[in-house]
């Protein structure tokens, strides 16, 4: 799949972004030469400044399709679009599909864009595209961004690839025009990976960060916990009970080779990547009770961090690879911990809760996410790692727990009961807007949010 980029102008202007920040941008012009090339070229983004919240309205009126759509690509674009942008927290699509698709028809009677139209559907943007197939059943999709207050192009793009990734096609339009309006990049086509149950066993399964197109990635026919997403590829940590050992194996979703990191007697599970995806900390109870274990990432080299008779697992590491955060029991009851990547340093850092469990460190590193027994229910909360400074996120009787942040620190998906069987949700950073994206008979349990490719 490949993006090309084809045209962008506008003039200096200014932005509303929620959250009370307004952004100014400078499109440039592209030159284009007399054979016709099109230099590439970037949406600028300048300077943010803090003022009054507004949502950016934008319009998406349904894909036009060369030939007969009989599987309704057009409007399944369309609404895609709408929902990756609607969970960005930054804009506001209008739904009135009818209004937009009589609009639509009226511009192509005049062979041009009623701006004026427009602007009583959305004030800010106008976003229409057309996709066609090839022979060889590639997908083609030509969108472009029209600025409804400059009436210019804000910018256009071309998309290419096989049929059968459509959805991430689409999805890439979204994290580029997300990046274009608001300088930071999208999440769109990152992937979950989660833990259902399949004839009363538990498999691992991966879908779309919005809980579309969930599917398999093993069938075991025996119990498979706690996967880990490596954030540099398409690599999955897990336990597995298929071999009658509690092992740690790691797999390809590509290959869907499979790669053994620990399998000694005992339990070995709760692995979790580093941060360039070379080393692997995970707990083992070799000698006895839980500890916590480093090697490297083919399970080699391994190197014992914490010596205690309490029990010490769930590792997660800090973005800069240099600590990782832990659950310890070592004070009477499970409670945070976090320790230098050699295993010196380690202090407590969660106080508040009776049970603290399954952290997870935020990318922007500052800040722990984890299940805390508050009130008598767990529910899923955030630690600040300086000065231990303690918000909750969820409040609710059901069990919250398994958080997992998205690759930018924007949100965070996890697992609740709250609907009578176990799902997965996500949430932005702040806690608001819980959705649950997970609808499979089998539930869904522990998510690990995958990294957003190139």
């Amino acid at each position: 799949m490949f993006g090309k980029e084809i045209f962008n102008c506008g003039a200096l202007r200014n932005r509303y972004l929620p959250g009370g920040v307004i952004v100014m941008f400078s499109a440039i012009l592209v030159m284009v030469s007399a054979s016709g090339s099109r230099a590439e070229s970037k949406a600028v983004f300048l300077s943010a400044q803090r003022t009054e919240s507004k949502l950016i309205e934008v319009a998406v009126p349904k894909f036009l399709f060369s030939g007969n759509d009989m599987e309704n690509f057009g409007e399944r674009a369309s609404k895609i679009i709408n929902k990756d942008l609607r969970f960005t927290g930054y804009f506001k699509p209008n739904e009135n599909y009818d209004f937009m698709q009589q609009a639509v028809m009226r511009d192509m009677r005049r062979g041009k864009v009623n701006f004026e139209e427009w602007r009583t559907l959305s004030s800010n943007f106008l976003i229409k595209g057309s996709m066609s197939f090839k022979k060889n059943d590639a997908i083609t999709v030509d969108i472009i961004v029209y600025d409804l207050q400059t009436t210019k192009i804000f910018f256009s793009k071309k998309y290419s690839g096989p049929r059968s990734i459509f959805r991430q096609i689409i999805h890439q339009f979204s994290d580029d025009f997300f990046l274009r309006v608001s300088g930071e990049r999208g999440v769109a086509r990152s992937k979950i990976a989660f833990i259902s149950k399949v004839s009363g066993r538990k498999e691992l399964f991966v879908m779309d960060y919005d809980g579309s197109n969930p599917w398999a990635v093993t069938s075991d026919r025996s119990l498979t916990l706690l996967p880990d997403w490596s954030p540099t590829n398409n690599m999955i940590l897990f336990t597995t009970y298929r071999y009658r050992n509690p092992d740690l194996y790691a797999i390809d979703l590509r290959s869907k080779t499979r790669f053994p990191i620990s399998r000694r007697i005992g339990l070995n599970s709760s692995g979790a990547w580093s941060p360039n995806g070379k080393n692997i900390a995970f707990s083992m109870s070799r000698r006895g009770n839980m500890e916590i274990y480093v090697s490297d990432a083919n399970g080699s080299n391994l190197r014992r961090l914490t010596h205690s008779r309490a029990i010490e697992t769930s590792p997660t590491w800090s973005p800069d690879g240099k600590r990782i955060a832990y659950t310890s029991d070592r004070a009477g009851s499970p409670q945070i911990y976090v320790m230098n990547v050699d295993g010196t340093g380690k202090r407590r850092i969660t106080y508040k809760g009776g049970y603290n469990d399954g952290a997870d460190w935020s990318p922007k590193g500052d800040t722990l996410a984890y299940a805390s027994l508050l009130g008598g229910n767990f529910n899923i909360a955030l630690v600040n790692i300086n000065d231990q400074n303690v918000t909750q996120l969820t409040y609710d009787s059901s069990a919250n727990d398994s958080p997992s942040w998205s690759p930018f620190g924007r949100h965070i998906t996890f697992s609740s009961n709250r609907s009578g069987s176990r799902n997965v949700y996500i949430m932005n950073s702040l806690g608001s807007n819980q959705t649950r994206i997970s609808f499979g008979s089998g539930g869904g349990y522990s998510p690990t949010w995958g990294p957003v490719l190139r």
